[in-house]
C-alpha cells in the first residue's frame, strides 16, 4: 500500500514537472476558463514521450501510460468503479482478411481505465465519455507517440473530469469516464466495454467521444452524430456560437463529399448498440499514423481551444440530455 502511494505520488510530481516545462517552452497563449492549461500540457506532453514507445496494448508502454492516467484521477479524486480504475477485457481478435479469419488466434488482452464523477440530480442516466490511450507503438524501428491520437484525447477527457471535480461544477447527471485501451487493434477495449459493462448497459445514454482534438490544423473541430440525431444540431450551433474554435457538424454521412466517421473509432461500440453519440475530432493531417506525430509539432493555442470547446459541449450535454432523448425535464433536487 505504501509503496503504491509512493508510486503515485512519484508519477503526480513528475506531470507537475512536465506541465511546469511545458507551459514555459511551449507555444500557449490561450487564457481558458473552464481548466488550467498547465496539466492539460503535462499530460499530453507525458503521454507523448518516448519512453512509452507508442502505447501499444499489451506493451510495457501502454503500462506506463495507465500509471500516469491513473495517478491523474487519483489526484482528482475520481470515483472508482468495482475494485479500482484498471478494468481488465478480452475480446476476440477481428480478422481482417479471409486468411486471418481461417486462423485460430487467441483474444486480444487489454486493461481499460474507468473512472466516475457523481451527479447532482439523481438521475439514472450517464454520460459515457470516451478518449483511448492506446496508439500502434514501434514500427520498423521507430516510435510512432501519438501525441494527437490520441493523448490529446486523453488530456482533454481528465480536463472536462477536472472541471466537473470541482463542486461548483458538479455536473447533474453522472459522468463515466472510460479510457479504452486497444482502439488501434478493432475497437477492442469499447468492445470489452460493452461486452461486459461494470453498470448497466440500459444506464448508458450517451458517449461523448474525444479522438485527435490537437491538430486542427485548419482551425477547426469537428463534431460527428448529429445526421444519426439530428436533435444534436442545434446544441453544436449553440456551443459553437460561442466556441473559441471553429467547431463544424459533420462527417457523419450528412454529407457525401466527406468522409463518414461513424464507424471510426470507439464511438461506432455505442452506436452499434443503439446508444447515441457524439465524436469529437480533426481531420486527418499529414503525421496521422507516422512517426511524427509527436508533441513538438502541436499547436498548443489551438489544442487549447479545443478543449475548451470540448468542455462547452460536454457542459451543454449534461444541460440538454433529457430533451435531446425525448425525455421529461429532471426535477430540481430537493433542499436541504
Amino acid at each position: 500500500m505504501l509503496r503504491a502511494f509512493i508510486i503515485i505520488l512519484a508519477v503526480v510530481a513528475a506531470l507537475i514537472s512536465m506541465s511546469m516545462l511545458a507551459s514555459r517552452g511551449g507555444h500557449e497563449s490561450y487564457d481558458a476558463e473552464y481548466f488550467s492549461p498547465g496539466p492539460v500540457i503535462g499530460i499530453l506532453k507525458g503521454l507523448s514521450e518516448d519512453e512509452l514507445e507508442g502505447r501499444e496494448i499489451g506493451t510495457p508502454g501502454a503500462a506506463r501510460a495507465r500509471e500516469m492516467i491513473t495517478a491523474r484521477m487519483s489526484a482528482m479524486e475520481m470515483l472508482s468503479i468495482g475494485a479500482g480504475y484498471e478494468h481488465p477485457f478480452s475480446v476476440p481478435i477481428i480478422p481482417r482478411n479471409q486468411e486471418e479469419a481461417a486462423e485460430e488466434r487467441p483474444p486480444l488482452e487489454g486493461v481499460n481505465l474507468i473512472g466516475a464523477v457523481q451527479g447532482s440530480a439523481g438521475s439514472d442516466r450517464i454520460i459515457v465519455v470516451t478518449a483511448h490511450y492506446d496508439h500502434v507503438g514501434i514500427r520498423d524501428g521507430e516510435i510512432y507517440n501519438g501525441a494527437d491520437d490520441n493523448a490529446s484525447g486523453v488530456a482533454t477527457a481528465l480536463a472536462l473530469a477536472q472541471h466537473l471535480s470541482r463542486s461548483r461544477n458538479q455536473p447533474k447527471h453522472t459522468f463515466l469516464f472510460v479510457f479504452p485501451d486497444g482502439e488501434e487493434h478493432g475497437l477492442s477495449g469499447a468492445r470489452g466495454f460493452l461486452a461486459n459493462p461494470p453498470l448497466p448497459v440500459d444506464t448508458l445514454a450517451f458517449n461523448l467521444n474525444f479522438d485527435m482534438l490537437a491538430r486542427a490544423d485548419n482551425g477547426q473541430l469537428w463534431a460527428s452524430g448529429a445526421h444519426h440525431m439530428p436533435a444534436l444540431l442545434p446544441l453544436i450551433e449553440e456551443v459553437a456560437a460561442e466556441a473559441p474554435i471553429d467547431l463544424r457538424s459533420g462527417y457523419d454521412g450528412s454529407d457525401e463529399a466527406q468522409d463518414d466517421w461513424t464507424t471510426q473509432s470507439d464511438h461506432a461500440v455505442f452506436y452499434r448498440n443503439q446508444i447515441p453519440h457524439l465524436y469529437l475530432g480533426v481531420e486527418d493531417h499529414p503525421d496521422y499514423h507516422q512517426p511524427t506525430d509527436d508533441f513538438e509539432n502541436i499547436d498548443q493555442d489551438t489544442f487549447l481551444r479545443n478543449v475548451e470547446t470540448a468542455i462547452m459541449v460536454a457542459k451543454a450535454l449534461d444541460d440538454q440530455l433529457e430533451e435531446l432523448l425525448g425525455l421529461p425535464p429532471l426535477e430540481a433536487p430537493a433542499e436541504n
